[in-house]
């Protein structure tokens, strides 16, 4: 099969927020560090077909409105344009051949016009995952690539994609606007690196998805090198990566992530020691390195520094759903809890659904599943995984096997056993599910 066959595009009318995000990564690169007029024309075609007017990008509507030229001269205008469309493309090809290489999108603009697309590389990998021939030699690739399917946190198993439910406490926009002057008042590079870090939570989750936490972290990284001296980048990549590192197989990558992780985390820590998100990067770091005990202490202190931050509180949920303590996970992420601070996209209903299914309220599951699809969340694996689950719990075999047919339809290739494995400390939690799946008739797919 070619490897155009493997290309899956992202839509610019639902997934805006990536696409602008992986233009943002482009222009701020150093292929473009000295390309203006490049980087205008590149977020020109972008802008314009995330408009909706991408079938209208001509050759002379550049020339007018990125190069301000004249519409009466437009046709010796266009062999500028058609010269700088040259250009781009291989300004492009030589980004995603380098620093680029493992982006989570990537921008296309084909020879013969102007009009851009945007391949979503995390699902052209998925796509791919049949081509991979058996053999010890792609025994971690074909682990990886399963991962990715998985679309949201073993753990938290079923969390929303930007979600923002309705009727949340959010933060008002007075406080915000008087944090902002706070921060201005230290410097405006300050209040760049807080607009970085509020845009990279929302990517946070879904947690298990390799392509949002690659995302995440660029743009943590942003935010470091706009302000080194501000925590919230810091602690930011130290919550993505230490996630990325939980979704790897044991080996090198595995290793210098969580190292880098935890230098993250404690830069954060370093830098601001009362704040609520830098200690919950400090727990989430001694999570995934396996230090149970010490990350459930210092999450708690992360709630305690920051009671209404919903990042904080999600990630404190996380780390007591992993570790089995199913009823506290349960109480803090209840949708009645005050949350009024974070990147206002939260995962808290889909993480109190999987407490209840393991505390057997599994009506109440399905609910809160159901209220999170309605409200805007995609749904994923995981979702029909627990769906299922919970409608066996309940007895009704043939709506849990609807669910389970809706899985193998969407989701063939679905490792669920290693995204269970990864982040349950104990391979018991993960046995419930299990066995409520296979009462269904599902068979594990390894």
């Amino acid at each position: 099969m070619a490897e155009t066959d493997f290309k899956l595009r992202l839509d610019p009318d639902q997934d805006a927020d990536q696409i602008r995000a992986a233009l943002m990564t482009v222009c701020d690169s150093d292929q473009f560090a000295n390309a203006d007029r490049l980087r205008s024309f590149l977020t020109y075609v972008v802008e314009e077909a995330l408009a909706g007017r991408a079938a209208q990008i001509l050759g002379k509507t550049i020339a007018q409105d990125v190069y301000l030229r004249d519409m009466t001269t437009a046709s010796s205008q266009d062999n500028l344009v058609r010269v700088d469309a040259g250009r781009l493309r291989r300004k492009l090809t030589d980004y995603y051949e380098s620093d680029g290489a493992d982006d989570a999108v990537r921008i296309h603009m084909d020879s013969g016009g102007y009009a851009p697309w945007f391949e979503d590389r995390a699902r052209s990998a998925i796509s791919a995952v049949s081509e991979v021939p058996d053999g010890p030699a792609n025994t971690q690739r074909r682990w990886r690539i399963a991962l990715m399917l998985s679309g949201v946190l073993g753990a938290v198993l079923v969390v929303s994609w930007f979600a923002i439910y309705p009727g949340d406490p959010v933060e008002t926009t007075s406080t915000r606007n008087t944090e902002m002057r706070a921060l201005a008042s230290k410097s405006t590079a300050t209040v760049q690196a807080e607009n970085y870090c509020n845009a990279a939570r929302g990517f946070l989750f879904p947690i298990a998805n390799l392509a949002n936490q690659k995302l995440a972290s660029d743009i943590f990284r942003e935010a470091i090198k706009t302000d080194p001296n501000y925590y919230c980048g810091y602690a930011g990549r130290a919550h993505s990566l230490s996630t990325t590192s939980l979704l790897l197989p044991p080996g090198e990558a595995k290793t210098a992530l969580l190292s880098e992780a935890a230098d993250m985390a404690r830069k954060a820590v370093d830098l601001a020691p009362l704040s609520g998100w830098s200690q919950s990067a400090l727990a989430w770091s001694n999570y995934a390195q396996g230090n149970s005990e010490t990350a459930l202490e210092q999450s708690a202190i992360a709630v305690d520094l920051a009671p209404t931050d919903g990042n904080v509180l999600d990630f404190r949920a996380v780390t007591l759903l992993v570790l089995g303590q199913f009823q506290e996970a349960y109480d803090i992420s209840h949708p009645d809890r005050l949350r009024e601070k974070g990147s206002h996209r939260f995962a808290h209903r889909n993480i109190n659904a999987v407490a209840s299914f393991h505390l057997g309220k599994y009506q109440e599951a399905i609910d809160s599943l159901n209220y999170a699809t309605e409200n805007g969340d995609p749904v994923s694996e995981l979702t029909l995984v627990f769906k299922a689950a919970s409608y066996q719990g309940l007895g009704d075999t043939r709506s849990a096997q609807e669910n389970l047919n809706k899985l193998q339809k969407s989701w063939p290739d679905f490792r669920l056993n290693l995204v269970l494995s990864a982040f349950y400390a104990d391979p018991a939690f993960a046995q419930l599910v299990l066995k409520n799946l296979a009462a269904a008739g599902w068979q594990a797919n390894e």
